[in-house]
C-alpha cells in the first residue's frame, strides 16, 4: 500500500507539472450517453502517451526544455502504467516495464510495442466517420470554450516551458492519429466534483477529435 501511495504521489506531482494535460474542461456528461472514461482505456491510452513521449525525445533539434518536461513525464508514466497493468490483470506486462529494463530505449520501445498490441485502445477502431454535423458543432463549442484560450496559436510551445501547452490541430495534423487521439483521452479531465477523469461523452470525444484532424 505505502509503494501504491507513492506511486500515485509522483503521478499527481508530475500531472501538476502538466503531465499531459491538453486542456482542462469540466464537461457535463448527459445521463442518456455512454461516457467515454473506461479503465481499459485509460490504460490503452497512457501505453500510447508513453510511446509517443518516447518518439518525442528521439526528435533532433528538440528545446532542452521540452526535452526535461518528457524525460519527467516519462518517468511519471513508468511509475502509473505498471500498476493500472496489475489492475487489468497482465502482471507479466507489469514485469516487462520493471525499473532494471527503463535505461534501455530499445527495450523499452519493443516492450511497448508489445503491450500495445494486447491492450487496444477500442476508439480508433470506432473512428470519427460516423460524427454527425451536429456533434462536430457541439466540439467546436467544448474548444471554444474550455480549450482554445490557452491552446490555439500556440505552435510547439514556449521553448523556455519544459511541458508546453502545444497547438492541438497541429498536434492533430504531426502525430499518428491513434498517439493524437490518446493524448486527447488522457489529457481532457474533469475536476473534484467528478474524480478528474475524462467527462466526455463517446459521442463528444470522437467528435472532439474529428474536428482537431480535420478542421
Amino acid at each position: 500500500m505505502a509503494l501504491l501511495r507513492r506511486t500515485m504521489q509522483t503521478r499527481l506531482a508530475a500531472t501538476s507539472m502538466g503531465v499531459a494535460a491538453i486542456c482542462i474542461a469540466s464537461v457535463g456528461v448527459a445521463l442518456a450517453e455512454t461516457p467515454v472514461a473506461r479503465a481499459d482505456r485509460t490504460l490503452a491510452a497512457e501505453l500510447r502517451v508513453l510511446q509517443g513521449d518516447l518518439a518525442r525525445l528521439r526528435e533532433n533539434g528538440l528545446p532542452e526544455a521540452h526535452r526535461e518536461g518528457l524525460e519527467a513525464r516519462v518517468t511519471g508514466s513508468l511509475g502509473l502504467v505498471p500498476w493500472l497493468l496489475i489492475q487489468s490483470g497482465d502482471e507479466a506486462g507489469a514485469d516487462r516495464l520493471a525499473a532494471d529494463r527503463r535505461d534501455d530505449p530499445d527495450d523499452l520501445a519493443g516492450a511497448l510495442d508489445s503491450l500495445i498490441g494486447r491492450h487496444p485502445f477500442d476508439l480508433l477502431e470506432q473512428g470519427t466517420a460516423d460524427v454527425s454535423a451536429k456533434a462536430l458543432l457541439d466540439a467546436r463549442a467544448i474548444h471554444e470554450t474550455y480549450c482554445a484560450g490557452c491552446h490555439d496559436d500556440t505552435g510547439e510551445g514556449d521553448p523556455g516551458m519544459k511541458l508546453p501547452i502545444r497547438d492541438l490541430f497541429g498536434m492533430a495534423r504531426e502525430e499518428p492519429a491513434d498517439i493524437f487521439a490518446a493524448r486527447l483521452y488522457v489529457g481532457v479531465k474533469g475536476d473534484a466534483t467528478i474524480g478528474f477523469q475524462n467527462p466526455l461523452t463517446e459521442t463528444q470525444f470522437l467528435a472532439l477529435w474529428r474536428y482537431y484532424s480535420t478542421d
